[in-house]
């Protein structure tokens, strides 16, 4: 049995075809209203891919295709399955670096050398940062540091110990609280009357298409923007782990679905689990 992370698992809902996913079911146990056609789907496909992994893969993925913008250290390797559910990294943060802009104008082969090297004296990075920056600037001739990226990892389990009954009881404050806040005065009504579905516009660059709110765009997608981060993704993040608690908590799907579909074994996993076989 293999284990995947939360977000290797939203990211094989993202490279599926949704338009085959059963919109006939339910997203929770009362009625959501706020999401769009494809916020739905991409809920009700996850439920899918929980639920019968084997099904999903056959008729709604797509194979995972590694993209390397040759601007982060490490990218564009396939995502990676776990044997165990303990493994270290499958609950380790995710973290990179950006290759320096003067390294990515010299071009890919430039980019492929400094990874290498960079591979090769990455410990210094914490243990002595110091050295790290004399060795960028004698190696390359950059007198900085590089920008860590760092993202919380979304796990296998959840973060906070959570039951079904606690999970519900959560979602179901962010749906009340959300319609409250709907209501809460005729500018918001207006203005969640025609965005409550698209809230995420408002990240969009430019004019909003079609405002006919009465207020500016900038007044839009600012309360947009709060209704987005203080409701709709909230509620978003909780059901995805609703359904993983309900339908299958360790996210477990079969190794050789998974290495079919363009995932690799963990290499630290994998490698103590065969170790342990053979001796």
């Amino acid at each position: 049995m293999a284990y995947i992370t939360i977000a290797n698992a939203s990211s094989i809902i993202f490279k599926s075809d949704l338009k085959q996913v059963d919109l006939k079911k339910q997203l929770y146990k009362i009625p959501i209203y706020f999401f769009n056609t494809y916020e739905k789907n991409a809920l009700l496909a996850f439920q899918e891919l929980l639920l019968d992994p084997e099904k999903y893969f056959t008729e709604i993925y797509k194979p995972y295709r590694a993209i390397d913008t040759y601007t982060l250290v490490f990218e564009g390797r396939l995502p990676a399955y776990h044997n165990e559910s303990s493994c270290s990294r499958l609950n380790a943060d995710f973290e990179n670096y950006e290759i320096p802009v003067e390294i990515q104008a010299q071009g890919i082969t430039k980019v492929q050398e400094f990874r290498f090297w960079f591979n090769q004296v990455k410990h210094l990075l914490e243990a002595r940062p110091d050295a790290f920056v004399a060795r960028m600037q004698a190696k390359w001739g950059i007198l900085t540091n590089v920008n860590a990226i760092v993202l919380e990892n979304s796990g296998n389990t959840q973060i906070e110990n959570y039951s079904i009954q606690d999970l519900e009881s959560k979602i179901d404050n962010f749906i009340k609280n959300a319609g409250r806040f709907y209501y809460r005065d005729e500018k918001t009504k207006l203005i969640l009357s025609q965005y409550s579905k698209y809230a995420s516009l408002w990240k969009k660059e430019g004019s909003l298409r079609n405002n006919q709110t009465g207020y500016s765009d900038a007044e839009v997608k600012d309360l947009l923007e709060y209704y987005d981060k203080t409701f709709k993704k909230p509620i978003k993040r909780n059901l995805l782990e609703y359904y993983r608690l309900k339908l299958n908590p360790d996210i477990q799907m079969e190794g050789y679905l998974l290495e079919r579909l363009g995932f690799r074994p963990c290499s630290k996993c994998h490698h103590k689990k065969n170790t342990t076989e053979n001796f």
